[in-house]
């Protein structure tokens, strides 16, 4: 008896560890699957996260490349304008002894010149209007026009009303004068 009941333990136990084999065995086979796509789905998300992140790099590199410009451009937007345009506060002051300058090289006669400046800036700049009479003949006309366009401070030469004169004047012999009235615009920033 003690035999078969040592057999009967033994079978017992055996169709326990078979029985726990087996419900291990399902349970495995059960959950294989969804693990196995959930597996398969991180590893996608994952390429998917490398990629992202690898784009987000080189637009983070770009955006700084544009912020370092956008750091010099402010630079260079203010060596631009306190190299070519007029402080406000000496603005009038500095434009006339300039344009008496032009016209002394050039070798013409300037009159009264009339200014007017606008009272609303536009990007930190105010606009000023001159209009300056001048008289000599063509070729002097001509260097007036080129001393203008060649000097450091921008001046915008936005109309010219030419009149004829007389030769009378003029200090060569057959050379008519010329009346011109100059429309210019140059810039003051404060």
């Amino acid at each position: 008896m003690k035999i078969y009941r040592r057999q009967r333990q033994a079978y017992v136990f055996t169709a326990l560890v078979v029985t726990v084999a087996v419900v291990n065995a399902l349970f495995f086979l059960i959950l294989f699957e969804p693990m196995r796509t959930e597996y398969s789905d991180l590893q996608d998300t994952i390429r998917r996260l490398h990629t992202q992140t690898a784009t987000r790099t080189a637009q983070l590199r770009q955006k700084e490349k544009i912020a370092s410009q956008l750091e010099t451009s402010k630079q260079d937007r203010a060596a631009l304008v306190t190299k070519h345009f007029i402080p406000l506060d000496v603005g009038f002051v500095k434009v006339q002894p300039d344009l008496d300058r032009f016209a002394q090289v050039a070798g013409v006669k300037k009159s009264r010149v009339d200014e007017s400046r606008d009272p609303t800036p536009q990007f930190g700049l105010y606009s000023v209007k001159i209009k300056i009479p001048v008289q000599g003949t063509y070729s002097n006309i001509v260097n007036f026009i080129k001393q203008i366009e060649s000097s450091d401070t921008f001046y915008i030469i936005r109309a010219i009303d030419v009149r004829g004169g007389s030769s009378e004047s003029s200090s060569q012999p057959g050379a008519a004068d010329i009346s011109l009235d100059l429309t210019l615009e140059t810039f003051f920033y404060q």
